[in-house]
């Protein structure tokens, strides 16, 4: 009686282990599916090679060949010669992500169709020309500076945002924007050894905001050097303690 028991056992966690296995496999598959592109990326003209495969080209096709500088193979393999238009793509993102995408949103997307570019925080489309999702936080790469320096929610100020140094206790950084004209700032609000909650700007984001809201600031006796209303003189003021409050100017 025993015995049988003890096999009964031994095949019941057989079962088990193929049931999860099976699992594992399907899940796997799953998401290499999803890996696949709905369609070429934009720009791209498909067409069908002498395997059956779909061939994504940025050029005319003449004779069921790419005349294009650049082309890709519709499925997640990809062969020796064509990458996969997953890896392609994945390559090309990552290349013009890098310097323009702030850390907290490091995900490049484009959309030529519409002449877009941007960064997310999460996941692409099945197309990979923009977030996943709608509640994805992103921001947005403008064709002309001005425009880039200008609005809020421009990927350049908010990595600007990004890279600013956080000190003091329970720091935050976010971007405000006194005036619609006028660049954001970078606000970053801390807290002292005492206790007090204090708010200042970077410097960097200051002097855009005063230039270009209140060119003559300089004529008004503005010195960004010790001022209070900047991170950095608030910094060496309430938290390295290596400025004295006597020298500073409000």
């Amino acid at each position: 009686m025993l015995e049988l028991i003890v096999l009964l056992l031994i095949i019941f966690v057989f079962l088990l282990i193929i049931i999860i296995f099976d699992k594992l496999i399907s899940s796997d598959e799953l998401e290499h599916f999803n890996n696949y592109l709905q369609s070429c990326p934009t720009g791209f003209k498909p067409f069908y090679n002498s395997n059956g495969d779909t061939i994504c080209c940025n050029g005319e096709t003449i004779a069921n060949k790419c005349n294009g500088s650049q082309q890709c193979i519709l499925n997640n393999t990809g062969t020796k010669d064509i990458p996969s238009c997953i890896q392609f793509l994945s390559k090309y993102y990552s290349e013009k992500g890098k310097g323009v995408c702030p850390p907290s949103m490091p995900q490049y997307f484009e959309d030529k169709s519409k002449n877009s570019r941007g960064c997310t925080s999460g996941s692409l489309n099945s197309t990979m020309t923009g977030p996943k999702s709608s509640n994805q936080p992103i921001c947005q790469i403008y064709s002309d500076l001005n425009s880039n320096i200008i609005s809020a929610d421009s990927c350049a100020n908010l990595k600007n945002a990004d890279d600013s140094e956080c000190f003091g206790s329970d720091c935050s950084k976010r971007l405000i924007q006194p005036n619609k004209n006028g660049p954001p700032l970078v606000a970053i609000e801390f807290g002292d050894d005492m206790g007090i909650r204090h708010i200042a700007y970077t410097r960097n984001s200051l002097t855009n905001y005063l230039n270009n809201v209140y060119p003559n600031w300089k004529e008004k006796g503005m010195d960004l050097s010790r001022n209070i209303s900047v991170a950095e003189v608030a910094k060496a003021v309430y938290i390295d303690k290596t400025m004295s409050p006597s020298s500073i100017q409000y």
